[in-house]
């Protein structure tokens, strides 16, 4: 009978986390899209296509570049927590190795963001923008830890059989 609450608790448990990555993933997805979409408008805006001429420093290349990758890893956690709903155990690995993969990019996004900024920007604000950058990417890295820590224990393994 505790077996049975047991199974039922972690079933409740990974059916929660999964609903939060699809939440969490389909919002930073559609953040990405519309910041992609102003950068877009900006660049045929500017003209940049047409002389390559950036007024701002902006490294539009590795913007682009962070941003789809960004994009990439929202699809496949959205698409892998879907598929961990039906506790299939393919898909649980699948979600374990991109949250892996989103601990190590949200380390660096903040890094790569803070050497992209615009040059006329002083130094605080700056530096001020990496610090919230990594108390922000800090507890959604907590969050993956705790989910990856609960999607590799063998109890709630044993529920992907």
């Amino acid at each position: 009978m505790e077996g049975v609450v047991s199974q039922e608790k972690n079933q409740k448990l990974i059916r929660t986390l999964s609903w939060i990555l699809i939440f969490v993933s389909a919002i930073v997805l559609l953040k990405s899209i519309f910041f992609s979409r102003g950068y877009s408008a900006m660049i045929v805006m500017y003209g940049i296509t047409k002389k390559f001429d950036p007024p701002i420093g902006i490294n539009f290349t590795l913007y682009f570049i962070q941003k789809a990758v960004e994009l990439l890893l929202c699809v496949v956690v959205y698409v892998s927590a879907v598929y961990v709903l039906k506790f299939n155990n393919k898909w649980r690995q699948v979600l374990v190795y991109s949250l892996i993969v989103s601990i190590i990019f949200l380390i660096m996004s903040p890094i790569f963001t803070y050497y992209n900024v615009h040059n006329g920007i002083e130094e605080f604000p700056k530096t001020s923008r990496l610090i919230w950058s990594y108390v922000w990417s800090m507890i959604l890295l907590a969050f993956l830890v705790y989910v990856i820590m609960k999607l590799s224990q063998d109890e709630v393994k044993a529920l992907f059989k």
